[in-house]
């Protein structure tokens, strides 16, 4: 009696499977690589900042030797780093992207200097611009016109106003709000001196209302 014979297995099948394994592994990783080259990096934070900032429309600065163009150009720059959360870091690059003319010349020749020093930052950027383009003559002038500001005869509110002006361009004069609030008061006619004295206000917005109240 012949012996049975038994059903041999077919030769290489388990290699095939393991090789149609590979082949999809290897198709899935090249789409992973694909998706990510053709895919662009998402957006830094310096960019989406300085896109924020493009949005407010800020001023240009040309170098004007101007104090009121000047501090304009900065108090717009200080209200718009705040509004967009801008990093000290980034605000020199972007505040100086908007120079233009003589104030671009200006940073071409000294910015690279002033970046190498320890802490430069934007209050230092600040007062660099206003040592070059506050011209001593100009900021002489304002200040004896401030230290001889009166009221006079004109109301709190324009008095008010020139103070506030002023102020602005020779803060050195009144570092505080004390010697703001000080300053203000000795400026005042004798009347609104003497009762603002008795209600001793604790800052200048407090000792304007408390002296137009007396008009």
């Amino acid at each position: 009696m012949a012996p049975t014979r038994k059903h041999a297995t077919a030769p290489g099948l388990s290699t095939c499977e393991s090789l149609i394994q590979n082949l999809q592994h290897l198709a899935q990783v090249a789409q992973t690589l694909s998706n990510m080259i053709l895919q662009p990096p998402p957006p830094s934070r310096n960019s989406e900042v300085s896109h924020q900032i493009s949005e407010h429309r800020p001023p240009t600065f040309s170098g004007d030797e101007d104090p009121i163009i000047l501090e304009e150009w900065i108090r717009s720059f200080d209200k718009i780093f705040e509004a967009v959360e801008c990093l000290e870091d980034h605000r020199i690059e972007t505040a100086s992207f908007y120079f233009k003319h003589e104030a671009d010349l200006w940073w071409v020749h000294e910015g690279p200097n002033y970046k190498q020093r320890p802490g430069f930052n934007w209050e230092a950027l600040k007062a660099q611009l206003r040592e070059r383009f506050y011209p001593s003559h100009i900021r002489a002038s304002m200040y004896k016109e401030f230290l001889h500001l009166k009221q006079g005869t004109n109301p709190v509110t324009e008095y008010y106003q020139q103070f506030l002006k002023l102020a602005r361009h020779t803060p050195e004069l009144v570092p505080t709000e004390s010697t703001k609030i000080e300053r203000f008061m000795t400026g005042l006619n004798l009347k609104s001196q003497k009762a603002l004295i008795l209600r001793k206000p604790k800052t200048l917005e407090e000792a304007y209302a408390k002296a137009s109240q007396l008009q």
